[in-house]
């Protein structure tokens, strides 16, 4: 008999991002109390934390809202069971086929009124859908698969389309004083400024889901990439930033930040995109980094945070993708030979 409340959420596994080493537990409803049992205490919103899960792992936590939090355990299949039936013995609720709104329901059933198996799956899509521009997209794809089926062929671009569905996953990283606390509340639109006591924690964190021109994406700021080798470095950092170096390898998209004071930083796998901040400063466009970077943005002024923000939201789903009128295979299950 378990000593302990029943916990009022849902939880399952992310789709995998790639052959990384860390996986992915969603929490949907009431996560404190959970996030209060299995780590020890609650998180704040917005809070990127290092943290133990009992006696099975230890990984970060992000709290992206009050109604939901993320897990980051390690990769291993066995402990992705094991925090499973953790939650399961204390009344959560574990999805194990999270494409479906109403687990183990079939589409056709939620939606009797649709014309078609493909608008039955792409109202249920919509349902869960994170990114606006996926809307007119879904809506269009009962027509588009009866005067186009798709093949082996639409299989690629689908993938990068299923990313308005299940926000892909950008990390921010950087050296100290760079800027990235700067920019991540420029794009969140708000403070978020996460600094907590705790040993372990990683400091000067962003946890959020943003609004990239119509995409949404998961946004991690992770702290912890030293300029001097020779510094020691506490025990519980020496996780962190391992963990941090995970989560790096494993992202979707990897921004590396720079700033007249603070270099590119020197990291496991090459940026997508170098980023030099605090170009408001004087003679800032004329410092070598600025010409090494990709884009240049000022927290400050706003200038060069929307190219920035559309930049990233075309190298994830590139426009030809989202004008194609070629069908979008956003549910595997419609077409289980070509998956």
């Amino acid at each position: 008999m378990i000593d302990a409340p029943t916990f009022e959420v849902s939880a399952f596994r992310s789709t995998p991002h790639g052959a990384g080493a860390v996986a992915t537990v969603e929490l949907l409803g009431e996560v404190s109390p959970v996030l209060q049992a299995l780590c020890g205490s609650d998180i704040e919103v917005g809070a990127l934390s290092l943290r133990r899960f009992g006696s099975i792992d230890e990984g970060l936590v992000a709290r992206l809202a009050p109604e939901r939090a993320m897990l980051f355990p390690h990769g291993g299949t066995r402990i992705v069971a094991l925090l499973a039936e953790w939650l399961i013995a204390r009344g959560a609720h574990w999805i194990e086929d999270p494409l479906c709104i109403r687990d183990g329901v079939d589409p056709m059933e939620l939606f009797p009124e649709a014309e078609s198996r493909v608008e039955a799956f792409a109202m249920t899509t919509l349902a869960r859908a994170q990114s606006r521009l996926a809307v007119k997209l879904l809506l269009a794809q009962g027509a588009r698969w009866s005067a186009q089926p798709p093949t082996a062929l639409d299989l690629p671009r689908s993938r990068r389309l299923n990313r308005l569905i299940d926000p892909p996953r950008v990390v921010l990283a950087g050296l100290p004083n760079a800027g990235k606390s700067s920019l991540s509340n420029r794009l969140l639109g708000k403070e978020a400024s996460i600094v907590s006591p705790e040993a372990g924690t990683t400091r000067d964190a962003v946890a959020s889901r943003l609004d990239l021109q119509g995409l949404s994406v998961d946004w991690l700021d992770l702290p912890g990439f030293r300029s001097d080798a020779d510094t020691p470095i506490p025990a519980s950092e020496v996780r962190a930033i391992e963990l941090a170096t995970r989560m790096l390898e494993d992202a979707d998209y990897l921004v590396a930040l720079a700033a007249p004071d603070s270099p590119f930083p020197t990291l496991s796998r090459p940026a997508d995109l170098k980023v030099f901040t605090k170009c408001d400063l004087p003679r800032a466009r004329e410092h070598p980094l600025a010409r090494e970077a990709d884009h240049c943005v000022s927290a400050h002024t706003g200038e060069g945070v929307a190219p920035l923000a559309t930049h990233i939201r075309d190298a994830l789903v590139p426009p030809e993708d989202r004008a194609s009128t070629a069908p979008w295979i956003f549910d595997v299950r419609l077409t289980p030979d070509l998956a």
